[in-house]
C-alpha cells in the first residue's frame, strides 16, 4: 500500500512496499509565485540627450540573472511622457540624471486610487523611492522642464 501526502512546499511518496521514501520540493510556489515577483525592487533610469532633443528611459530590476533591460525614448517633437505599468512590483527608483536646474513632472497611482500623485522634481543627480501599495502600480515621467498646468 502506498499512501501520499501534499503540502504546499513539498510533496512526501512512502511506499510501504519497499520502504523507500523519497522527497520532492516543488519550487513552484517559491519560483512560480508571483509574491516572490513582488519583493524585487525595479529601476527607472531617465536622462535628457539634449543633442538629440530627446528624453531617454532604462527600466531594469534588482535581479541580475533576469535579462530584463529594456529601453525607451521619447523625440524631441513629441510631448508624451514616459509611462510604466508595473504587476506585482514592491519598490521603485527613479533616478534621473538631467542637466542642472531641471525638472520632470513625476507621477505614480496605486489601481484602487481614482487620480495619480503628481510633483514637479528636481531632475539633476536625482533618486526617488516610490512603494507600491498594490499589485498593479503605474509611473509617468515628464521630458524636462514641463511647466505644470
Amino acid at each position: 500500500m502506498s499512501s501520499y501526502v501534499k503540502t504546499s512546499t513539498f510533496l512526501i511518496i512512502i511506499n510501504s512496499f519497499v520502504m523507500k521514501k523519497y522527497v520532492f520540493l516543488l519550487l513552484n510556489s517559491i519560483l512560480l509565485n508571483s509574491s516572490v515577483f513582488s519583493q524585487i525592487t525595479e529601476y527607472i533610469d531617465v536622462t535628457t540627450k539634449e543633442v538629440f532633443g530627446r528624453s531617454e528611459m532604462v527600466l531594469y530590476c534588482e535581479d541580475l540573472n533576469f535579462d530584463d533591460l529594456q529601453y525607451f525614448y521619447i523625440g524631441a517633437n513629441n510631448d508624451n511622457y514616459h509611462w510604466v505599468k508595473y504587476t506585482g512590483a514592491k519598490n521603485v527608483i527613479v533616478i534621473m540624471n538631467d542637466s542642472e536646474n531641471d525638472t520632470r513632472e513625476l507621477c505614480y497611482k496605486n489601481l484602487s486610487e481614482q487620480n495619480a500623485t503628481c510633483e514637479i522634481v528636481d531632475a539633476f543627480a536625482s533618486t526617488y523611492k516610490l512603494q507600491a501599495k498594490e499589485e498593479i502600480f503605474e509611473v509617468w515621467i515628464s521630458k524636462i522642464n514641463v511647466k505644470n498646468n
